[in-house]
């Protein structure tokens, strides 16, 4: 654990851009860095920023990929971005060349000898003047690799938001962070690497990929430094839960708030979550849920902390219809992800763009001062998805009593028969029959050369050695009790042959056309 002061921070930073402009780097010059979780992390970002120049966090290279397909995947988005520097490793430098044949993009090898080899009495760098509506940053968008739209931010959306946002949390001085989450998205960048920052607060920040195989580090690290914020995607809620030692305990009465957010949020998940960590001083209150997104800077929407989330139980015929209906008895449980954050507006549109009532399923809209202007060399997508000065999210959800309810993508969205139903409900059932690998499914949607209708396939990896037959059966009946639909077809994968986006989830689209193919 390596502790850095803020002033440690700025000087190691300027030591970065002292050597970014060494080596000719020019305002709006793009840089790519791709680093794994150190302090160097953190400097050659703001280094970049303040050389004037634009940074973009990239995932590292996962262990579990094969380095040449990593590079293979990213050449399309270094071919249409045109970036003028890459930051990382001698290795990562060596795949890339070996792989690209073109590869051109010159790169700088992070290391202590920019720290050390600054000019003498030179702790400081004035940078370039910058207009508060200069772009600061790209924040890319966590899908496959080729297709990730570089989000543009600008010093003031950056600013605002952040002020914003953390005053709808109460965030203050004496509040502080844990985080393992990856700076290449929004969460980790935003709601905690410039929330502490901006806020002059502590944060403690965890190597992603040694969380994922130590997850009680989280635990251990709010405990140490009695952080009282921490967010996490709702798989790490359920990742916690079952991977630390069931007798374990931990002092977590710091925490003001866990605030669930970029999946959709499981009211089970909590359940399993508070009564695992009740004893660690973890109530239902202090679980919270933020709808997010890089195009509004991060926050969208924020549950009020100190309450317990509203909840709405939906009946499940009407819901398939795209209408929310209360249930009499037991429903579909959906979870509020609450009101706009101040200056934010959200709305409900349906297929033709108008807007629908309360309790009504549509497209989420967002409109706001901190939107984003476009994506990166990408007008022909940015035309898509701004129009008339709202975002067009591609989410799906409803508004009710003034707080957000988010149902799912709309390109998560199967209908068969008429009716919708949500591609990550499906893999919920699934993530509950027993020999089904936690989390390694995918629900497809695909044409059935017979019928000429939308059938459902689903992929999933099992556990060795076991009865996919009867996994199958076991899937059929409970998707048919709980969602009255039917299964057209179960494939049963070994470990690891679904494919991952570069940020760790699985790819659907990618999945759906290895399946059409013939190739799984």
């Amino acid at each position: 654990m390596e502790h850095i002061t803020f002033d440690q921070l700025y000087r190691r930073s300027c030591a970065y851009a002292q050597h970014y402009a060494g080596l000719g780097i020019q305002p709006n010059d793009l840089i790519l860095i791709i680093l794994k979780h150190t302090p160097h992390l953190f400097y050659a970002y703001l280094g970049a920023m303040i050389a004037g120049a634009i940074p973009s966090y990239l995932p590292f290279p996962s262990p579990k990929q094969r380095a040449d397909l990593y590079w293979e995947d990213h050449d399309i988005l270094f071919k249409r971005i045109q970036p003028r520097m890459l930051v990382t490793y001698e290795e990562n430098l060596t795949a890339a060349t070996q792989t690209l044949p073109d590869f051109t993009i010159p790169a700088l090898i992070a290391g202590d000898d920019i720290l050390e080899g600054r000019p003498s009495g030179s702790d400081t760098f004035p940078g370039f003047a910058r207009s508060a509506d200069d772009i600061a940053c790209l924040q890319h968008s966590s899908g496959t690799t080729s297709l990730k739209k570089g989000v543009m931010l600008t010093h003031r959306m950056i600013l605002d938001h952040v002020n914003a946002y953390n005053e709808s949390i109460g965030f203050g001085e004496s509040d502080s962070i844990a985080s393992w989450l990856p700076l290449y998205h929004d969460m980790g960048f935003i709601a905690c690497f410039m929330g502490s920052l901006l806020s002059g607060t502590h944060l403690v920040a965890l190597d992603p990929f040694e969380w994922v195989m130590r997850p009680r580090t989280l635990l251990d690290a709010i405990q140490r430094y009695r952080s009282t914020f921490c967010w996490l995607p709702n798989f790490a809620f359920s990742h916690i839960a079952n991977a630390v030692p069931a007798a374990e305990r931990w002092d977590l009465s710091s925490i003001r708030a866990f605030i669930n957010c970029s999946e959709p949020c499981k009211g089970k998940t909590f359940d399993r979550f508070v009564e695992r960590f009740a004893e660690s001083g973890i109530t239902a209150e202090k679980l919270q849920i933020c709808y997010a997104m890089a195009e509004n800077v991060f926050g969208v929407t924020q549950t009020p902390l100190g309450l317990r989330v509203n909840e709405v139980a939906a009946e499940a015929n009407a819901f398939s219809f795209g209408e929310v209906v209360p249930a009499d008895g037991d429903g579909i449980r959906l979870m509020s992800c609450g009101p706009p954050i101040a200056g934010v507006e959200v709305e409900i549109r349906d297929e033709s763009g108008n807007c629908i009532p309360d309790g009504h399923i549509g497209e989420i809209c967002v409109r706001g001062p901190f939107l984003f202007s476009g994506y990166y060399k990408l007008p022909e997508k940015t035309a898509e998805k701004l129009r008339g000065g709202w975002y067009y999210t591609g989410d799906m959800g409803f508004l009710f009593g003034g707080e957000l309810f988010v149902t799912g993508r709309k390109d998560d969205m199967i209908i068969v028969a008429g009716r919708n139903y949500y591609a990550h409900e499906i893999e919920a059932i699934a993530n509950t029959i027993p020999q089904v690998v936690p989390g390694r499914n995918v629900a497809i949607g695909v044409e059935d050369s017979l019928t000429d209708a939308t059938a459902v396939v689903v992929l999933a990896e099992c556990v060795a050695g076991t009865d996919s037959e009867k996994i199958g059966r076991a899937l059929r009946r409970e998707v048919v009790e709980k969602l009255g639909l039917a299964i057209h077809a179960f494939v049963p994968l070994s470990s690891g042959r679904l494919v991952k986006t570069t940020s760790g989830k699985i790819s659907r689209s990618k999945n759906r056309e290895l399946y059409v193919a013939g190739k799984l």
